[in-house]
């Protein structure tokens, strides 16, 4: 156990220099995965958006109900019209949404069962997202939603804890086209691997 913990960070601090980002790239991979695995359950927006360069994206949708305890991740207002007005950006918004978030010897386990090499893939991929402004999180009562949403939600929204609490709702911005059927994990890897190869090299 102790060695390949050894050789994991051996592998990441190739890239990387401390122990610190090594954990931060295991964390990122951590919730890119968790981020693809809530891709069933979203719906893809009528009104497309774009990415901070720019480029155009189609946006999906993934509502959560807002507990108490998802609440309690952020520093939501208690109003709920200025709860309504507040947003949440990036890692901070798969975080509020619900991810899970690892502590070091966590984060190293996660890493030990996914692989070094696993783990740079989808932390540059979640590191993109993250670059593009790809994420937000807001909060909306049902009465509220855009009539076009609240028709591609449908029966989400009769359900009693919606009602009573809010959505959540996390949107993601993906360089493609809308899919062909549901959005899920394999879509969104072959979106963003397909467009971060056609970007150009940073200088230096």
């Amino acid at each position: 156990m102790i060695l390949r913990t050894l050789s994991l960070l051996r592998s990441l601090q190739g890239a990387h220099h401390t122990v610190t980002d090594a954990q931060a790239r295991i964390q990122q991979a951590c919730d890119y995965r968790w981020l693809r695995r809530q891709l069933g359950h979203g719906v893809v927006a009528a009104r497309q958006g774009s990415l901070a360069d720019g480029t155009p994206a189609v946006s999906v949708v993934l509502p959560f109900v807002a507990t108490p305890a998802r609440r309690r991740g952020g520093r939501w207002p208690e109003d709920p019209d200025e709860r309504e007005r507040c947003f949440v950006e990036g890692a901070h918004a798969c975080r509020a949404a619900g991810a899970p978030g690892y502590r070091k010897l966590e984060s190293l386990s996660q890493g030990l069962a996914q692989g070094g090499m696993a783990i740079l893939k989808d932390a540059a991929r979640l590191q993109y997202l993250l670059d593009q402004q790809a994420l937000r999180l807001t909060w909306r009562r049902s009465g509220t939603l855009p009539p076009d949403l609240a028709r591609q939600l449908g029966r989400r929204l009769t359900d009693g804890d919606a009602e009573r609490h809010g959505l959540f709702l996390l949107t993601l911005k993906v360089p493609a086209p809308p899919p062909e059927g549901s959005p899920n994990g394999a879509w969104l890897d072959a979106s963003l691997d397909r467009y971060r190869r056609i970007l150009p090299t940073p200088a230096g």
